[in-house]
């Protein structure tokens, strides 16, 4: 599987590991024969259940988060990294066989991890944008607004995922029984187990302009992890 080489780079044996999907523009060096192709994410593209339609087309427009992605296979060991950020490596199967990681904060993960694109709404995400055209216009606003998109990544199953985070990643428990943790959007990096997500804002007529800069948040409750990288810095 995945291994660090250190805070900002990681390395794979693709003859070991099984075909790997990275983000286009990750890859550093490779040692052995090793092969790279196009790769495409369920609910990506024409036809696509996830984003078909006028909100699909909206949400491409006003998110536009996908990142594209290839397959790495064949004997040999891949180097990954990206722009200097540091990486955290996640055994989705150690965190309950699913997470949602934003597209952005990908760098790569195993190829048996089942992938999917899904819409933020239907995670209990999006600040309550509710269902259709409408409340994808809402999510897809709200998107805008924080850095957080109408679509996200749904990883689940066994295996690795390498995400990113400006100044490093680090881990915050939900459970049902605690307080929900609330979490800047902008350094919201994802969320593993069964943990709901909703967009809140302390902002009223009455205190327009007065909020600090910390005006919309990212309520995370449930049953799992949230991930959140030590900065607000955008990819």
């Amino acid at each position: 599987m995945f291994t660090k080489v250190n805070s900002k780079v990681v390395s794979v044996d693709v003859a070991q590991s099984g075909p790997v999907v990275a983000r286009r523009g990750a890859m550093l060096f490779y040692t052995g024969d090793v092969r790279f192709a196009p790769h495409q994410i369920a609910g990506v593209g024409p036809g696509s259940g996830g984003m078909s339609g006028i909100g699909g087309a909206i949400g491409h427009r006003l998110a536009g988060e996908h990142e594209s992605t290839l397959l790495a296979s064949g004997q040999g060991v891949v180097h990954f990294g990206f722009r200097g950020i540091e990486v955290e490596i996640v055994d989705v199967g150690r965190v309950g066989g699913l997470i949602r990681v934003e597209a952005s904060r990908t760098l790569a993960y195993t190829s048996g991890l089942q992938a999917s694109v899904v819409s933020v709404t239907a995670q209990g995400g999006g600040g309550g944008g509710g269902g259709g055209l409408f409340g994808s216009l809402r999510s897809a606003a709200a998107g805008a607004v924080t850095g957080q998109g109408m679509f996200t990544t749904q990883l689940s199953g066994q295996g690795q995922v390498v995400i990113l985070g400006h100044g490093g990643v680090f881990e915050l428990g939900v459970a049902p029984d605690r307080p929900p943790v609330t979490v800047d959007p902008q350094a919201y990096v994802a969320a593993a187990g069964q943990v709901t997500t909703t967009l809140t804002s302390n902002v009223s007529w009455r205190n327009v302009g007065r909020t600090g800069g910390e005006a919309l948040q990212l309520q995370c409750a449930g049953q799992g992890t949230v991930y959140v990288q030590a900065s607000e810095e955008k990819l």
